[in-house]
C-alpha cells in the first residue's frame, strides 16, 4: 500500500481524465479509428472557430441570417441587464450563456467598451444594426426620409430659398448674373429616452435566438413608436424635435372639404395641388393617416358599387401610386368633437433625420415605469427595465414640401 496522500482535487484530475479516456477509446471502437490524434481539449487558444473533443468536432461560428439582425446588439443589452451595469458580471453572463465566436465578440465588446452610470454604450456597429432595423419599423423611415449622420450633436445643411434667374439675351448683349436665395438649416441632436421592461425570465442562462430576438424586437418597438410620433407631429419645444407636421407652410394646411366621395377626392387634390403648385419634384411621395382613414378609402365605393380605392387594398396599400403609409401617431380624436383627424402628403426627398450612431443602455431592477396610465413597480413584477437612449434630429428642407388637411371627419 503507497502511503502517498491524493488530494481530492487531485483525485477528481485523475478521475476526469480516465473518463476521457475511456469515452475516447469507446468512439474508437465505433468508427474504427484508433483515437491517438483525438485527445486534445479545446484550450480557448487563438483560434476558437472550431472545439475539439475526442472525435467530435464543434463548428463554434455563428452566422447571422437577415431576420437575425441586430442580435449581438439583443446580447448586449441582456448581459448589461444581468451585471446591472457591472461589466465583469455581464462577461460572466455571456461566458455561461453563450458558446460561439458571436458570444466571444460581445464580450469583448463589453470588457473594452466605454462604461456609463450603471450601463455601457453599445458599440457603434451593434447600434448600427438597431438603426437599420429601426429604418423598416418607423413609417416615417420606411417612407423614404434621407438619414446623414450627426456624430458630433449637430448638422448645418444649406438650402434653397429662391431660385436664380434665366434670360434669352441677344448677340453681344451681356448676361444678367444672378444667384438663388439661400440660408442655413440646422439639426441639432434631440435624446430620445425608451424604457424597456424585461422579464427576468428572459436573463437567465438560456442560449435561446429567441431570447435575444425577443429582447431586440422590444428595444425597437418601444424606440420607433415614441419616434414616429416624434418625427410626424411634435413641435420642437422641451428638447423635443419639430416634427414633419410643425415644419409644413401655414398656406399648405387647409381644412377638409368634408365627407362624400367627392370631397375626399378633392382634398386628395388640393394636396396635390400644394406641392405641385409650389413646384415640388414629388420624387419621393407618401401619404400619412390614422388606420380608420385608410380603412375608410378602402371600403369606398361609387354609385355602381365599384371600389373607388382599390389601391389601398393589400398589405403594402398605396394612393395615386404612392405609398399609403397608416399610423396611430396621428391621432383621430382631434377637434372639439373628439372625431376629427388628418391626412399629411409630403416629398420625402426632402425629409431629413440627423443620426447620432450612438445607443447608450441602463438596467435597473428597482425603477418604476408607466403603462397604460398606472406606475408598476420593476422590482414587484419581477423585471428589469432598461433604458435605452439615442440621439437624433428632424427637418423639412423646403416648408413647401408637405401639405395637411386639418379636421377630416370621413372614416371616423
Amino acid at each position: 500500500m503507497n502511503d502517498q496522500v491524493v488530494s481530492l482535487k487531485d483525485l477528481g484530475t485523475m478521475l476526469d481524465d480516465k473518463i476521457e479516456k475511456a469515452a475516447i477509446a469507446a468512439v474508437a471502437n465505433l468508427t474504427g479509428n484508433s483515437g491517438a490524434d483525438n485527445t486534445d481539449r479545446a484550450t480557448g487558444g487563438p483560434d476558437r472557430a472550431m472545439q475539439r473533443r475526442g472525435n467530435v468536432t464543434r463548428d463554434r461560428k455563428f452566422t447571422l441570417t437577415d431576420d437575425q439582425k441586430g442580435l449581438a446588439a439583443a446580447r448586449f443589452v441582456r448581459a448589461i441587464a444581468f451585471g446591472k451595469g457591472n461589466p465583469e458580471t455581464a462577461a460572466y453572463f455571456i461566458d455561461r450563456v453563450y458558446d460561439d465566436d458571436l458570444g466571444d465578440e460581445v464580450k469583448k465588446a463589453l470588457l473594452a467598451g466605454e462604461l456609463t452610470a450603471g450601463g455601457a454604450l453599445v458599440p457603434p456597429e451593434y447600434a448600427a444594426e438597431i438603426i437599420e432595423l429601426l429604418r423598416s419599423a418607423t413609417i416615417v423611415r420606411r417612407a423614404g426620409a434621407r438619414t446623414l449622420p450627426m456624430n458630433n450633436g449637430s448638422l448645418t445643411l444649406r438650402r434653397q430659398t429662391s431660385g436664380s434667374s434665366a434670360a434669352y439675351v441677344g448677340e453681344s448683349q451681356d448676361i444678367g448674373v444672378t444667384r438663388p436665395g439661400t440660408d442655413l438649416l440646422t439639426l441639432t441632436a434631440k435624446k430620445l429616452a425608451a424604457i424597456v421592461p424585461i422579464s427576468n425570465d428572459l436573463l437567465k442562462f438560456t442560449s435561446s435566438p429567441a431570447a435575444d430576438e425577443f429582447v431586440r424586437d422590444d428595444l425597437v418597438m418601444e424606440i420607433a413608436i415614441r419616434e414616429d410620433l416624434a418625427f410626424l407631429r411634435d413641435d420642437g419645444t422641451e428638447h423635443k424635435p419639430k416634427g414633419i407636421r410643425n415644419w409644413i407652410a401655414a398656406s399648405n394646411i387647409t381644412a377638409s372639404n368634408g365627407t362624400s366621395s367627392t370631397n375626399i377626392e378633392d382634398d386628395f387634390k388640393d394636396l396635390l395641388n400644394d406641392l405641385e403648385g409650389n413646384d415640388v419634384r414629388l420624387i419621393r411621395p407618401a401619404w400619412f393617416m390614422h388606420p380608420s382613414r385608410k380603412n375608410h378609402l378602402r371600403n369606398l365605393r361609387d354609385a355602381n358599387g365599384n371600389l373607388i380605392f382599390p389601391e389601398t387594398r393589400g398589405p403594402s396599400p398605396t394612393l395615386y401610386g404612392w405609398p399609403l403609409m397608416v399610423t396611430t401617431s396621428i391621432p383621430s380624436n382631434l377637434g372639439v368633437g373628439t372625431n376629427e383627424s388628418e391626412i399629411y402628403f409630403t416629398d420625402m426627398i426632402d425629409v431629413i433625420i440627423g443620426e447620432a450612431d450612438t445607443l447608450e443602455i441602463v438596467a435597473s431592477s428597482e425603477g418604476a415605469y408607466v403603462e397604460s396610465g398606472t406606475v408598476k413597480s420593476a422590482f414587484s413584477r419581477d423585471e428589469t427595465l432598461i433604458r435605452a437612449i439615442t440621439m437624433h434630429d428632424i427637418a423639412l428642407r423646403h416648408d413647401v414640401s408637405g401639405a395637411v388637411k386639418t379636421a377630416v371627419l370621413w372614416g371616423q
